[in-house]
């Protein structure tokens, strides 16, 4: 029977890792004369294109308006009162293995070794009891029907036809189709409608949160494409990879030094107020170009584009589109070091059902390198407690903080009374909506206007990727761009499979 499925599904799929651009073997890779290339943003989707274009022989110049790179994977340095030094980061980030074109890029810059499974996929509840997703099955198909091991739902859950029908969409992604049915249906009007089972509800409200947005506001069709993508188009299971040291260290360092082989030049403490033209050329902080790719985030973009009187006067149309763009719900971030260690063998990384805020926990003295010289050194523990999405008008940092820290404690009785040593809260309003009915008019990595291209995790794809591997696949989409232009060869881009197994 095993067999048999695992023929079924590789004969519908195909490979999991597929190239989805053939490469012309006959173009030359590097440029026979000097170009100029402006890359605005130096988080994930910046870097990559940056990367790729000063391996090609462009003349890049990354601006960036932090004094750090890395965007929402960024880490900078925060000094407390009794003189302790650290860095902290915008929070957790799991490096799935089907992020192939994020992988590439960590393999040229040397970084993949500083990768670390995590050791359980684990999700805390309440009223639910706990469920770990470690011992799933791999294999499409194989891995929802094991997923009844953990008691996330029954097979009698899944009688009668309005189930089955509902459940089939989750096997049946396909763009066009999908977001044309389900991106006006928030999962929560889906769970309703198909009667959800509590755990089954419980594990896709978990997912969902993780796209920063509440069940009662997400996108159906983008949780169905981002089902797919993490689970049922690959074999790689759910079980991921993270750094294991800060990311300063581990993957921001390693980058610098290899854009700097290439002579790339990186202006840090440099925003970007507008995007001039000057007949062919680009024109940035005084400087002309002969290619932008901007690799900002949403608010960032629509500050350039807005203060961009070429933009707004001759392609009214694009500006309008990125003005249109909306952010999600703010999230909160807040890291502790504290002078309590939880008991017991826990995964460093631990999901939690929110009683109302708190989504999950991190253990970074069991992570990160740094983190557990800390621990080392002083005892206690380092957490860090996150709130994915946090509700409409849960605004007061102070009653963030307080309720994060009640509901760590509500997990976990035992810290009740410990001292909290240091601590950073981070609440911020930054992150792509996945929610209803934004997908049509998101732009995707061709603006439509010479010379200018698009990166980042809301940019629209070919390729039903998403969160980091986006950023990434986004850039080389639009260096693939300016490539072609040039007449080099394309860099590869590589995807799951683009539909899902029924579609």
């Amino acid at each position: 029977m095993k067999f048999l499925v695992e023929k079924f599904v590789k004969d519908k799929l195909g490979a999991f890792e597929q190239l989805i651009n053939p490469i012309d073997q006959h173009q030359p890779m590097t440029l026979a004369k000097t170009k100029r290339v402006a890359v605005i943003g130096g988080g994930l989707a910046g870097v990559s294109a940056a990367i790729i274009l000063a391996e090609r022989g462009f003349r890049v110049e990354l601006f960036e308006r932090d004094n750090f790179l890395g965007g929402k994977l960024g880490s900078w340095p925060v000094k407390f009162t009794d003189g302790f030094e650290t860095n902290v980061e915008h929070g957790f980030h799991a490096f799935f293995r089907q992020y192939y074109n994020l992988r590439r890029i960590l393999g040229k810059i040397n970084a993949l070794k500083n990768l670390k499974p995590i050791n359980d996929y684990l999700i805390l509840t309440q009223s639910l009891g706990n469920f770990s997703f470690m011992g799933i099955e791999t294999m499409p198909v194989l891995n929802l029907l094991s997923l009844r091991k953990t008691g996330v739902y029954r097979l009698s859950d899944m009688i009668g036809k309005l189930k089955l029908d509902k459940m089939m969409a989750l096997l049946q992604y396909d763009r066009e189709h999908t977001f044309e049915r389900y991106d006006s249906t928030t999962f929560k009007d889906y769970a309703d409608a198909a009667n959800l089972p509590p755990a089954m509800r419980l594990m896709f409200t978990t997912f969902s949160r993780a796209f920063f947005a509440e069940p009662q506001y997400i996108s159906m069709a983008e949780l169905i494409k981002s089902f797919h993508f993490y689970f049922l188009s690959n074999n790689h299971g759910l079980i991921y990879d993270v750094l294991d040291d800060d990311f300063a260290d581990s993957l921001w360092e390693p980058a610098k030094n290899y854009l700097k082989g290439f002579d790339a030049v990186l202006h840090l403490n440099s925003p970007v107020a507008n995007l001039g033209r000057k007949k062919q050329k680009w024109v940035i902080n005084k400087q002309e170009f002969d290619y932008t790719i901007l690799a900002t985030d949403i608010p960032g973009t629509q500050k350039i584009i807005s203060g961009s009187e070429f933009i707004r006067k001759n392609h009214n149309s694009f500006a309008e589109k990125i003005s249109g763009q909306k952010i999600s719900q703010k999230y909160a971030v807040l890291r502790i070091w504290t002078d309590h260690n939880l008991a017991g063998d826990l995964p460093f990384f631990i999901f939690t059902d929110a009683l109302k805020i708190l989504d999950s926990i991190t253990i970074y003295h069991q992570m990160e390198e740094s983190s557990r010289r800390w621990f080392e050194k002083n005892g206690g523990g380092i957490y860090e407690l996150h709130c994915y999405a946090l509700p409409y008008g849960f605004d007061d940092p102070k009653e963030i903080r307080d309720q994060l820290l009640n509901e760590f404690e509500a997990y976990f009785p035992e810290i009740k009374g410990m001292t909290i040593l240091h601590e950073n809260l981070q609440v911020r309003e930054d992150f792509t909506a996945f929610h209803t009915n934004l997908f049509q008019n998101r732009p995707t990595h061709k603006s439509g206007i010479e010379g200018l291209y698009m990166a980042g995790d809301w940019v629209k794809l070919p390729i039903p990727a998403m969160l980091m591997e986006a950023s990434t696949a986004s850039a080389i989409l639009a260096v693939n761009e300016i490539l072609k232009t040039e007449r080099l060869q394309e860099e590869p881009v590589y995807s799951v499979p683009v539909k899902g197994i029924f579609a």
